[in-house]
């Protein structure tokens, strides 16, 4: 059974991502702190990763419990950087600022509608991890596309374009070739 509300949907997203969620909860030395769930990235990110849902509880109490947290970080001399996903309602422009002068806040805004998981990946890409598309041979492709270009040129450039996967031999051959027909064309003209 998959959780579809947004605090599931982050936390189905970021351990895919490899995040790893405090099952216990967050606690930084003594104090415990309540967030809907965290997460630490085990073996190559010191970056404690928040998500909080602004619908559950009221700005000014998830301003305190962040700033809680990032206090008991600083007297713990932890080096560990701190992001919150706010799930929810957007907070407000004061409530943003406030935050993020402790952390870096992702709200996510509405992440309900059809292309819910593409606004979340989308919010969530600095936690993700980059996908690129499948490298493509250079050579191959770029023949491929002189190939294409060339059908609209003269034969004799096309004819050099086709020996071009041969090497320079098979080129200077086929241009002495075109010369030497030239020639012979041109020296017929005149007879």
């Amino acid at each position: 059974m998959t959780d579809s509300t947004p605090v599931g949907r982050v936390t189905v997203a970021l351990e895919n991502a490899g995040y790893q969620r405090l099952a216990s909860g967050l606690q930084v030395g003594e104090l415990k702190f309540q967030f809907p769930a965290a997460f630490v990235k085990a073996k190559s990110s010191a970056e404690l990763i928040l998500v909080a849902d602004i619908a559950s509880e009221s700005e000014a109490q998830l301003t305190r419990k962040v700033d809680g947290v990032a206090r008991a970080l600083d007297i713990a001399a932890s080096t560990r950087s701190l992001t919150l996903v706010v799930t929810g309602p957007r907070p407000s422009a004061a409530a943003l600022e406030s935050l993020g002068r402790v952390c870096r806040v992702l709200p996510t805004g509405n992440i309900t509608g059809d292309d819910g998981d593409e606004v979340l990946k989308n919010w969530l890409a600095v936690l993700l991890p980059l996908s690129l598309p499948e490298p493509e041979s250079v050579s191959s492709n770029s023949l491929a596309r002189i190939y294409a270009a060339a059908q609209n040129l003269d034969e004799n450039t096309r004819k050099l374009i086709d020996v071009a996967s041969l090497g320079e031999r098979a080129v200077s051959k086929e241009l002495y070739s075109i010369i030497d027909a030239a020639a012979v064309q041109a020296k017929e003209k005149n007879i």
